[in-house]
């Protein structure tokens, strides 16, 4: 082995390490145990400011004004408080809370220097039933991280965080480009794909030295108007297949990815799953399968998506319309054959429908054709 190649294994060793040590220490960093944990060591009534100005209990905030009455102070006290104690916190952190900081400033690294709550909050693999005061415990964490600024939440950004390195006057303009880009394909994207037709937008090759695939990555996770879809790509947050805000058009995104015809029952257990909060009923599920075109009866309480070339109607009709395409006599082996294709149901079903003298003529044994019309 030369020495340009072992170099290269060194380095992929210890980058190996690493990431093993970062992912240790993630997974040991509950950001409101090191949020509480920190706050142990200030005054009390700081302590107290801070859990209600952050909703580090129930995860509501509480206002200036209630705090204030809280401690009979003013508003503009409150404030000063909780500023004092966010400066005595930077000044003199916990071991977990110097530990969560640099671990996050990794990760930020590899997201080009640029990170939304949203994507912190799955980076520490929080509950969902206790995301609201959790990502209230990473807004106090990050508060006393000064290596980062804060991005002020508006309609094109969601709430996050930039390394203080970072172009952040170019975030908006890259945003504007990459709304058009989605626009203009009418489809989701891969990162890949989307940096691909980036560095050919004008105005773009300029800030490319800025702007890096990784930091594009960043930008993606702070923008308001686009979003990932569940199957990894970016589209606009408008598109109900990127961001479905109906049952509807989550139940077409669940088919979508399994990519199969799917029981009404399986479908809500899915569904449940993905989309956590409010329980679907399955008979609510039902509903929304068949009162949309844009499912297709296929079995039993078994619905495909239209757009698989499964077409609505009863079996009867589904054996009409393979009789039709055939344009001749079909045995019933062959017409069950074709049938199963587009519809999951027994051989005895279809066999039965084809007993209905007003559709279907016998016309020797076992071969049966459309019976003739006027």
């Amino acid at each position: 082995m030369n020495e340009e190649a072992e170099d290269k294994e060194k380095e992929s060793i210890i980058k190996s390490i690493m990431i093993e040590q970062e992912e240790k220490a993630r997974g040991a960093l509950n950001p409101l145990n090191v949020a509480m944990g920190a706050l142990g060591h200030l005054k009390e009534r700081e302590r107290e400011v801070l859990i209600g100005r952050f909703g580090l209990e129930g995860g509501k905030k509480v206002t200036l004004e209630a705090v204030g009455g809280k401690f009979k102070i003013t508003r503009e006290r409150v404030r000063q408080i909780e500023s004092a104690a966010i400066k005595r916190l930077v000044a003199k952190p916990t071991k977990d809370l110097t530990q969560i900081v640099k671990v996050i400033g990794s990760h930020m690294s590899a997201t080009g220097g640029l990170i939304s709550l949203d994507e912190l909050a799955k980076y520490f693999n929080i509950d969902l039933s206790r995301l609201e005061v959790e990502t209230n415990a990473l807004r106090l964490i990050m508060g006393t991280n000064t290596q980062v600024v804060s991005l002020k939440k508006t309609d094109e950004l969601k709430t996050g965080w930039a390394k203080k390195d970072f172009p952040v006057e170019m975030v908006i303009l890259v945003i504007d480009m990459l709304e058009n880009i989605l626009k203009s394909a009418n489809k989701t994207m891969s990162e890949q794909e989307l940096w691909d037709r980036l560095i050919l937008e004008d105005g773009f090759s300029a800030h490319q030295a800025k702007i890096g695939f990784e930091a594009m990555k960043g930008i993606l996770s702070v923008s308001s108007g686009i979003a990932q879809a569940h199957d990894g790509k970016w589209g606009l947050s408008a598109w109900p297949t990127v961001v479905p805000k109906r049952i509807r058009d989550k139940i077409h995104v669940i088919l979508e990815q399994v990519g199969k015809p799917m029981h009404f029952s399986d479908i809500t257990e899915v569904l449940n799953r993905m989309y956590p909060g409010k329980k679907v009923l399955s008979r609510t599920v039902h509903n929304e399968l068949i009162g949309d075109g844009r499912f297709v009866l296929v079995g039993r309480g078994i619905y495909a998506l239209r757009s698989w070339g499964y077409t609505p109607g009863v079996v009867a009709d589904v054996i009409k319309g393979v009789l039709k395409q055939a344009g001749r006599p079909m045995a019933v082996e062959e017409i069950v054959e074709e049938v199963l294709k587009s519809r999951q149901v027994k051989h005895n079903t279809i066999v039965a429908n084809l007993q209905n003298k007003d559709l279907f003529k016998k016309v020797s044994k076992g071969v049966y054709a459309l019976h003739d019309t006027k």
